[in-house]
C-alpha cells in the first residue's frame, strides 16, 4: 500500500514538473511585465532600466527570445554583461553588470570618458558621477588602446593607489605629461608630485608617504612647489621661489 502511495506521488510530481515546463517554454517570448531587476552601480540604476524594458515590452511584445533584447541593453555604453531570463512561474529577470570606473579623463583626446581597471572607456553619465580620480593628458596620449605597455602600466599605478587607503585620500589628480612622466596632485597639499613612469610603483609611494610623515610636518606643508620621487634613492624637493 505504501508502495503503491509512493509511486502514485512520483507520478503526481512528475506531472506537476512536466505541465510547469510547458507553461515556461509555451510562453518563451517576452509578454509578461512582472521585472525583477538586479543593478549593479548607478550609472544605470533599477528605475531606468524598468522602463527601458516596459517600453520594449510595449513597443513589441512578440520578441521570441531575450537575445535582441539583451544585444539592446548591451548597446549601453555603461552596460559590461546583461542577463535576461525568465523564471517558472513567469517573471523576467534582468542581471546587469556594469563597468566599475577607477579614474575619469578630463582632458586630451580620451576626455570626458572614464576607464576602469581593465582599460574599457565609457562616458560620463548625467544620471551619476562617480567620485574617482581625474586624468589630464594631452592630445598625443591614448590610454584606450590596452595594447600598450604604458596603458598596463598606469592602470597598474591607479590600482595601487585604490588599494591604498591614505594614498587613495590624499591623491585627487593625476596629469600625464607628452612623455609619459606622471605628476601627482595631491587633494591636501599644494605641492606637485615629479613621479616619472609609471613604474616602481613601491619605491615611489613609499617616498611619498615618507614626505607625508617627515618632511611635510618638519619643514612645512606649503614649502615646496614641487617632490621629485621618480630617481631611484632619491627625494628632491624644490622650495617656491
Amino acid at each position: 500500500m505504501i508502495k503503491k502511495i509512493f509511486k502514485v506521488s512520483i507520478l503526481v510530481l512528475a506531472f506537476f514538473l512536466m505541465y510547469s515546463l510547458t507553461l515556461l517554454f509555451k510562453n518563451n517570448g517576452i509578454g509578461s511585465k512582472n521585472f525583477i531587476v538586479r543593478v549593479d552601480s548607478t550609472f544605470l540604476n533599477k528605475t531606468i532600466v524598468e522602463d527601458f524594458l516596459q517600453g520594449e515590452i510595449n513597443s513589441d511584445s512578440l520578441i521570441d527570445n531575450f537575445n535582441d533584447l539583451e544585444n539592446k541593453m548591451n548597446s549601453n555604453p555603461h552596460v559590461k554583461n546583461i542577463k535576461v531570463f525568465k523564471d517558472l512561474i513567469g517573471n523576467i529577470n534582468v542581471e546587469v553588470e556594469q563597468f566599475q570606473p577607477i579614474a575619469r579623463i578630463v582632458s586630451g583626446i580620451n576626455a570626458k570618458n572614464y576607464i576602469d581597471s581593465e582599460g574599457n572607456l565609457f562616458p560620463i553619465s548625467s544620471n551619476h558621477s562617480e567620485r574617482v580620480i581625474l586624468i589630464h593628458t594631452t592630445s598625443d596620449i591614448d590610454i584606450s588602446d590596452k595594447k600598450l605597455k604604458f596603458t598596463k602600466d598606469f592602470l597598474q599605478m591607479i590600482d595601487f593607489i585604490k588599494s591604498d587607503d591614505f594614498l587613495s585620500k590624499i591623491i585627487s589628480e593625476i596629469e600625464i605629461k607628452t612623455n609619459k612622466n606622471i605628476v601627482i596632485h595631491p587633494q591636501f597639499s599644494k605641492q606637485k608630485f615629479i613621479f616619472g613612469y609609471p613604474d616602481e610603483l613601491d619605491d615611489k609611494f613609499e617616498k611619498i608617504l615618507l614626505f607625508y610623515k617627515n618632511i611635510g610636518p618638519t619643514k612645512g606643508w606649503n614649502t615646496y612647489k614641487t617632490v621629485n620621487v621618480k630617481f631611484r634613492n632619491q627625494i628632491i624637493c624644490d622650495k617656491k621661489a
